[in-house]
């Protein structure tokens, strides 16, 4: 069951990617990045996964420490639970780099696939790069 759920999890944010960096312009991707439903569907499950984790653990679920993190996330549901988090974060990254580089009117493509295949370090690069943006274009502003 845990990897049937894992591989239904991994395809909930496949349309996304999938028209971020495929089909950018048209309007179903528009509709898709401005909605909420994603998170509110990954956030359920999440709370499912607390729930189940929390469950199975036999009243030992704690995260106080390194070790208890690291025992939780090694059972079924805290991996699930965990794997969710990182999807729904990713996502919600990279949602806000497709919105924020159209607001800027540049190609998001590559900052989008840093995103999806290194997370953090992907949303690192866009905002230097974009750092960049604000400066060139308040010194192109007259005074």
């Amino acid at each position: 069951m845990a990897e049937t759920l894992f591989n239904t999890l991994n395809l909930l944010p496949l349309p996304f990617w999938v028209g971020m960096l495929l089909f950018p312009q048209t309007r179903f991707t528009q509709n898709l990045v401005t909605s909420y439903w994603p998170f509110i569907v990954l956030g359920g499950i999440s709370g499912l996964m607390l729930v189940a984790a929390v469950a199975t653990g036999a009243g030992s679920f704690s995260l106080s420490s390194f070790d208890a993190l690291r025992a939780e996330l090694a059972r079924e549901w805290g991996f699930l639970l965990g794997w969710t988090y990182y999807l729904t974060l990713n996502l919600f990254t990279a949602v806000w780099i497709f919105r924020d580089a159209k607001y800027w009117e540049v190609g998001s493509r590559l900052f989008l696939l840093l995103t999806l295949l290194t997370g953090p370090l992907g949303l690192g690069i866009y905002l230097l790069v974009r750092q960049r943006w604000q400066r060139n274009e308040s010194s192109e502003q007259p005074n």
